[in-house]
């Protein structure tokens, strides 16, 4: 019964000791096995935190980079500031000198604008609007500041030269003149700016000749006059300048 009881006793010794092993075994799996997991999850971190770290390192690249951009773009818009300045202080002193030139030349320009518009109207009314819209144009543009007065006093001395040579020259054009309060296109034949004769599209012959003050169109029905006149406007359609030609005699009666 003793040796019963003692093996039995043994066996139960021995039972819970192997239950004890397998309970800690267990545990120590347990534990293994959260070992792992953690391990996993520190590196999951530590990968993490190599991210984070590389996408910063990145970052600050960029704005390193962004950085030194903006400064490159400081330092030429600071050097177009002051290329900026120089001009604005050329400009302004060009403009006080233009200033300066108004008040001393144009006053001058002006009287002698008025000059010749006064000798241009009462002077042969050849393309007379077009003549004086000219003088117009150089005096409206210098008035509006378009144009320098330098640049205006030699566009009024072309004006000048153009002037002269009208006087020197003869040709034969297209005009309108008023005939009998008709205005009427006709041929024009030049000769400087002393005679004007015209012939309209019916084959009349006439003369522009200045009564007093105004210029009028006369009607020539003189045939020996007339005759001349055809001799003369052939010759110049034909571009014959030269020989020696006999015109009506087109100065107003004394």
């Amino acid at each position: 019964m003793k040796k019963n009881i003692l093996v039995l006793f043994l066996l139960l010794s021995f039972s819970s000791e192997n239950i004890l092993a397998a309970t800690e075994l267990e545990s120590l799996q347990n534990i293994s096995g959260e070992l792992v997991k953690i391990r996993q999850k520190i590196e999951s971190m530590h990968n993490q935190i190599s991210f984070e770290k590389e996408s910063y390192r990145d970052k600050m690249r960029s704005y390193s980079s962004q950085k030194s951009d903006l400064g490159v773009r400081i330092s030429r818009n600071e050097l177009n500031i002051k290329d900026l300045k120089r001009e604005l202080k050329k400009l302004t002193e060009i403009n006080e000198a233009k200033t300066r030139d108004q008040k001393v030349i144009n006053p001058i320009l002006e009287v002698a604008i008025e000059q010749l518009r006064n000798s241009i109207s009462i002077s042969l009314p050849f393309k007379l609007n077009q003549r004086l819209q000219a003088l117009n144009e150089i005096e409206q543009r210098l008035n509006a500041s378009i144009i320098s007065p330098n640049k205006a006093a030699n566009q009024l001395w072309a004006y000048v030269e153009d002037e002269l040579m009208l006087g020197k020259s003869s040709g034969i054009y297209n005009d309108t003149l008023k005939i009998n309060n008709q205005e009427k296109l006709v041929k024009v034949l030049r000769i400087g700016k002393v005679a004007m004769f015209y012939k309209t599209q019916d084959g009349q012959y006439g003369v522009t000749k200045k009564q007093g003050s105004i210029w009028q169109q006369e009607i020539i029905t003189d045939s020996d006059s007339t005759a001349q006149l055809e001799y003369l406007f052939d010759s110049f359609s034909k571009n014959i300048r030269n020989g020696q030609f006999s015109i009506p005699n087109f100065l107003p009666k004394s």
